[in-house]
């Protein structure tokens, strides 16, 4: 009896201290991986404030000679990526993270500037990108905003010539909100498709509609000003559009 009481008790003591073992060296590996996370994010976090700078300067560059930007999309192509930055920070570190929400804010200001820069295009160099303004909120007061953003991105990937700037509506930020004064935008998720808002969810094929619409009427536009300059210059004008300056 005395026996096999002193087995249980050893059989106790081993299952204790290997139990004990386990759930140190949980500790241990959860605290090293954590701390690798908050390192990778922390190294994310300055990646994104110099890619931010550089993107300034790129938009300065081409901003001085737009035209000469028409066939080119370093610029957006920037921006796309340092969206997916901030994504992995902000699921990383939650959506109300005072860093993320500044990073955020400054990105959000730096796409305006992108998409001012290609109005200027469509408009001085009569080239045909189709922007879309996206604005969408969090999974608890919007539903369909995560699906949309994956409608948008399809149609990103799969559009050469269509351009996606995506804005929190809950920022704090004056630029954004005149743009959202502007176009009416007053729920998410809501679309500005080349100068029409779209207040609600938009599948693809409504969407891949109405960027096949802008694109006409860019075109409309394009043979109006051809043929008007046309005019001007003495040359005969058969066919086209008049475009109002």
């Amino acid at each position: 009896m005395d026996k096999r009481q002193h087995v249980n008790k050893t059989q106790y003591i081993a299952v204790f201290a290997i139990t004990t073992l386990v759930f140190v060296a949980g500790i241990l590996l959860g605290n090293f991986f954590a701390g690798k996370k908050l390192s990778h994010i922390d190294r994310l976090g300055r990646e994104v404030k110099t890619d931010t700078a550089a993107i300034e300067i790129e938009y300065d560059i081409l901003a001085s000679d737009p035209c000469k930007a028409v066939n080119t999309t370093p610029l957006a192509n920037d921006l796309y990526a340092l969206a997916e930055k901030l994504d992995y920070m902000e699921n990383a570190l939650g959506e109300d993270n005072q860093d993320v929400r500044d990073l955020k804010n400054y990105y959000s200001i730096l796409e305006l500037r992108n998409w001012l820069l290609l109005k200027k295009t469509n408009y001085e160099c009569s080239d045909k990108k189709t922007l879309i303004l996206y604005f969408y909120s969090g999974k608890d007061s919007c539903k369909t905003c995560e699906e949309q953003g994956f409608i948008l991105t399809w149609v990103r990937k799969n559009y050469p010539n269509v351009y996606v700037y995506s804005f929190d509506y809950n920022i704090e930020n004056a630029a954004v909100k005149t743009i959202k004064d502007l176009y009416g935008i007053t729920t998410t998720p809501s679309l500005v498709i080349g100068d029409l808002t779209f207040d609600r969810f938009m599948s693809k094929n409504e969407i891949v509609d109405a960027v096949a619409d802008v694109e006409r009427d860019a075109q409309r536009k394009s043979a109006g000003k051809t043929n008007e300059t046309s005019a001007v210059n003495g040359e005969t004008r058969e066919t086209g559009y008049y475009t109002a300056p």
